[in-house]
């Protein structure tokens, strides 16, 4: 009888998150609690969810010229993914990667072709760097997780050098309306045209787009967004996280029960979204590799 009654609670509190678009690990705390457990898998599971063929298409955006020493920044860098295919492109690249879990980036550090790298624990939204540091600054499948996606960018223009990129991959919202329901409750969606009004919130010129997809399923497709900072745009303010205090200490301490029940919330959905995720990837890695065998074999397809 309890649990039942656990499972009814369970499900109406599910159903209401999806009705309010919990978006429950778009915050540090619950992104923290997330990937101190997902880092464990995340390189074995994360081929079901992105592929290195969709971060190329979007790295082209990125123009990762091959002379000179390019100083690139990848914010939200995890265990090192795109920071590796930027490697593959410009194996000169001075490479800094950058995150928020301690736990990802350990997995990054372990990674022999990253060890000539630079790693960096921090918040997205107040970079620890001087002002037009980096050429380039890179990022796959973060900005619409953070809290103030429009802060981070401005922090993002700020290292990054007059007549340098910002380039950023993101998703789009599912086509299935379960999957895109039940997905709000852990994610943030944005469509095309917030991603843009956000690289141009922020200062960001010549702000351009290209859909990617992976290609085992390329219907569902995500977007590469990249814009630059023009030759005489100021730099704007460094974005300084506030100073801690007795009065913020007991917000944080007032606010873990919420973020514990929208971090349950989130995680309930995800174990539904996650094995339906893993199992379309498969059948769509099968269907490719048959397809591509009958290619080899002489066959033809139409």
């Amino acid at each position: 009888m309890l649990s039942r009654s656990w499972t009814v609670l369970a499900a109406v509190a599910l159903a209401t998150a999806v009705s309010l678009r919990l978006e429950g690990l778009c915050s540090q705390t619950e992104a923290r609690w997330f990937y101190w457990g997902w880092s464990l898998v995340y390189d074995e599971m994360q081929p079901y969810f992105t592929s290195d063929e969709m971060r190329e298409a979007g790295l082209d955006m990125a123009d990762l010229v091959k002379s000179g020493t390019l100083n690139v920044l990848d914010v939200g860098a995890g265990t090192g993914t795109l920071s590796r295919q930027v490697l593959r492109r410009v194996p000169t690249a001075k490479l800094t990667l950058l995150d928020l879990s301690p736990e990802m980036l350990e997995r990054a550090k372990a990674k022999p072709e990253l060890a000539p790298c630079s790693f960096v624990l921090s918040d997205a939204e107040s970079l620890p760097f001087d002002d037009s540091s980096f050429d380039r600054v890179v990022s796959s499948g973060t900005l619409y997780y953070y809290p103030r996606p429009v802060v981070a960018l401005r922090e993002q223009l700020r290292v990054v050098k007059p007549g340098g990129h910002v380039l950023a991959m993101g998703s789009l919202a599912p086509k299935p309306m379960l999957v895109r329901l039940l997905a709000q409750t852990f994610n943030r969606f944005p469509t095309e045209e917030q991603y843009v009004q956000w690289f141009e919130a922020a200062g960001l010129s010549n702000v351009r787009t290209r859909y990617i997809s992976n290609p085992w399923n390329a219907a569902q497709y995500a977007l590469a967004i990249a814009g630059t900072k023009a030759a005489g745009t100021a730099s704007p303010p460094r974005s300084l996280p506030p100073p801690p205090t007795l009065q913020s200490r007991l917000r944080e301490l007032a606010y873990l029960p919420v973020a514990a029940i929208r971090f349950a919330v989130a995680i309930i959905a995800f174990a539904v979204i996650g094995p339906i995720q893993v199992l379309t990837a498969r059948r769509g890695m099968m269907q490719l590799a048959a397809n591509q065998q009958e290619v080899d074999d002489g066959g033809w397809l139409f």
